[in-house]
């Protein structure tokens, strides 16, 4: 499975729209599925991914106490997600609460982070790379367990 990698800014223009990087378009065509943008629950950014990864969530979700507090918290990922159709530019209109939840006024910066990617107002963005750095540094680097890989379609 493709990733989303890499950082990448683009403009917003007068009418609103912003261009969504060329890498992360064709992962989504290559895949056949659109794109799902919500609003972060965690940090004020946008959180993008294909409809696969919103089932995924709301797989996970449905795994859960229903009537729980956790789940409540997080069918917010769903309620507030939209489809976006990118033009034949590949242009997305963002929302005003879109923007407005993520600080974004003339730039967007997109990065990929794995199976999803996220939008965030560039300043926001380095202001946390520069956290996450500086925790990893201090010795507050989490513990990364690598598994290895089954081949795509091994066991099946």
């Amino acid at each position: 499975m493709e990733l989303f990698t890499s950082t990448y800014e683009n403009k917003i223009d007068r009418k609103g729209r912003v261009s969504v990087p060329a890498k992360f378009r064709t992962i989504l065509e290559h895949r056949n599925e659109p794109l799902i943008l919500t609003r972060s629950l965690t940090h004020a950014c946008l959180e993008g991914m294909s409809s696969e990864r919103m089932n995924q969530i709301a797989d996970a979700i449905d795994g859960m106490d229903a009537f729980s507090e956790d789940a409540e918290m997080l069918q917010m990922i769903i309620a507030s997600a939209q489809e976006m159709r990118p033009d034949s530019e590949g242009r997305i209109v963002l929302p005003e609460e879109f923007l407005s939840h993520a600080n974004i006024d003339e730039t967007v910066l997109f990065a990929g982070i794995g199976r999803s990617f996220q939008l965030w107002d560039p300043a926001s963005f380095k202001a946390r790379e520069t956290k996450s750095r500086s925790a990893a540094r201090d010795g507050q680097m989490p513990k990364l367990i690598l598994k290895p890989r089954t081949p795509s379609g091994a066991g099946q």
